[in-house]
């Protein structure tokens, strides 16, 4: 969904990362839906539009079971900017899931044995933005006329802005996903960011999504750079030294690359005073280099 949708299989796949979602931002924290109660779903489905096939895909989708009984399908989309097209996709993926369970009770039926009872589809829009979403409903992105509007079924999403979520709901993770909603939380209401020294427990695939939901593909690089016995106990705030040091050392090669080309352009110039004084004195140096737009 939107301009930066998270496609791939990534932390949320995990059933103790999944059910931690679940059961903080539906049930307030109660330990409700269990990890043995969750059956892997293709996330895919398909919509016939003008006699051709489309498909579309959520983010992570899993059948919830209690005695082996379907009682809920519930999916997860990701979103790091706001989308007023969110009601639209989220209806369209909702429908397609009951589409589906339509289809197997017609097989059902043909084949003569008892259809399965339809089961909610429940959708969580984790929003992981800087600005604030505030249209959750189909009737406040599209223009309806108003001879109209008591005849066009309204449809809301559940739209979870990870980083308003208040310092208790964040407490309540249990998994992975409680250091990625500290960051988020810490990032916009707090002015320094003091990292967690919680283990993590799905090293790659938490840095893939971090990198997946703020841009810095440095998250990413780190874990890389670190040997599969280094990954076996990996802390944030350990990545976040390895991605200062890695930038403190990149400002020193830039630094020197710079200076280097500000003492070559001063060689050729005959500019011998300038040339000594460049080396020894930072302040002469900095109005050198805005003299040559460097």
């Amino acid at each position: 969904m939107g301009s930066k949708d998270i496609t791939e299989k990534t932390l949320e796949d995990y059933n103790d990362v999944f059910t931690d979602i679940v059961n903080v931002l539906l049930f307030n924290g109660k330990r409700l839906m269990k990890e043995d109660e969750l059956v892997n779903t293709k996330a895919r489905s398909q919509l016939k539009i003008d006699g051709k096939i489309h498909e579309q895909e959520r983010d992570v989708s899993k059948v919830w079971l209690n005695n082996q009984l379907r009682i809920a399908l519930v999916g997860f989309e990701n979103q790091t900017e706001y989308d007023n097209t969110a009601p639209m996709r989220v209806m369209s993926y909702d429908g397609a899931s009951y589409k589906a369970q339509l289809a197997e009770i017609d097989r059902c039926k043909r084949k003569k044995v008892s259809p399965p009872e339809i089961v909610p589809v429940v959708t969580l829009v984790l929003y992981f933005g800087a600005d604030s979403w505030d249209k959750m409903r189909l009737h406040e992105v599209i223009d309806i006329p108003d001879c109209l509007k008591d005849y066009v079924s309204d449809y809301k999403i559940n739209v979870f802005d990870i980083k308003d979520l208040s310092l208790e709901q964040v407490s309540m993770f249990k998994s992975d996903f409680r250091i990625i909603a500290d960051y988020f939380y810490k990032k916009y209401h707090c002015k320094y960011y003091v990292p967690s020294d919680t283990t993590i427990e799905h090293v790659d695939e938490f840095f893939k999504l971090m990198t997946a939901l703020t841009g810095d593909n440095r998250f990413e690089q780190a874990i890389n750079e670190m040997s599969e016995e280094d990954k076996k106990e990996v802390r944030m705030c350990e990545i976040l030294d390895k991605i200062e040091a890695r930038g403190e050392t990149r400002g020193i090669e830039i630094g020197e690359e710079k200076l280097s080309a500000l003492l070559g352009r001063l060689k050729e110039a005959g500019r011998d005073d300038d040339f000594n004084k460049a080396i020894s004195d930072k302040e002469y140096r900095q109005k050198l280099y805005k003299e040559f737009d460097m």
